[in-house]
């Protein structure tokens, strides 16, 4: 039996309505994941019923509009979300509040502030379990399954894992029920074309004139990947093409950098399209 692949990098998506958490929380986990993030509930749902949804969702409870309550709740009533993994950080510290986030089917329930090493812990072992869960239900051997799972439940209360309990609890039910699993493949479809562009760059005594136009039709397209995914790469894209965007669009690029920046990826999309001649 093949072990689970840990190597594939797991999404994040980063759910709060103040810039400075999603700033926090995104340089807490770049390093090991791909990380996106939504400052509103609404935005949340739409990455999470995308064609390329997160693994796990850090969800704040205190938002205007949609509170984490309800999106938690309308994640685990829809079959296209139910099995995305839901963890509460917020700063609403009262019992009644964890015991309701957990009954809602989060998986875990942190308050802030937080601390670094704890979420980095809790993420890496709930993504683990995942992992193996995922592994695990598209087992054809369900007797060797089961019995994994069965251990698996059982290790998730000795090595002091309460909160995982009830995942490991369902995953074992699962198998017995001889439930199967299907894996969403994660595509995002890149926009096709792109308006003529650089006209700066083909000034006189410029060799590389075509060469330019072609990487920044790339890059833009990139950057549109990622702002539409509320991918918070485009925070690296953007300084790695800094003088290629400066040089095409002298007038947009701040105010496209600026908004990603503070991560309003809607205002950074529609400065994008503009300067690309691409509707909105």
């Amino acid at each position: 039996m093949n072990a689970p692949n840990l190597s594939k990098k797991a999404t994040i998506l980063v759910v709060d309505d103040a810039a400075d958490n999603l700033a926090l929380m995104s340089d807490l986990l770049k390093n090991d994941y791909q990380v996106k993030i939504a400052n509103s509930g609404e935005k949340a749902l739409k990455i999470a019923m995308s064609d390329s949804p997160p693994d796990l969702i850090l969800l704040d409870i205190m938002m205007p509009g949609m509170d984490g309550f309800e999106v938690c709740q309308q994640l685990k009533r829809d079959p296209r979300t139910t099995n995305i993994l839901v963890m509460f950080v917020t700063a609403k510290a009262e019992v009644e509040d964890e015991k309701k986030g957990l009954e809602l089917g989060a998986i875990d329930y942190i308050t802030k502030p937080i601390s670094p090493p704890i979420v980095l812990a809790r993420v890496k072992n709930h993504l683990a379990l995942k992992a193996m869960a995922d592994f695990l239900r598209n087992q054809n051997n369900w007797d060797t399954a089961e019995r994994l799972a069965h251990t698996l439940k059982g290790l998730t209360g000795n090595i002091g894992l309460g909160s995982l309990q009830p995942l490991a609890e369902k995953l074992e039910l699962a198998i017995k029920s001889r439930r199967s699993h299907d894996e969403v493949d994660a595509r995002i479809d890149g926009p096709t074309r792109i308006a003529e562009l650089a006209r700066g760059a083909e000034e006189q005594g410029r060799p590389s004139a075509t060469d330019n136009r072609k990487k920044l039709e790339a890059v833009c397209n990139q950057l549109e990947s990622l702002l539409l995914a509320g991918d918070v790469g485009a925070v690296d894209v953007m300084d790695a093409n800094a003088e290629l965007l400066d040089a095409a669009f002298p007038h947009h690029c701040h105010e496209i950098d600026n908004n990603i920046r503070a991560f309003d990826f809607e205002a950074a999309l529609a400065a994008l399209r503009t300067v690309t001649a691409k509707p909105a």
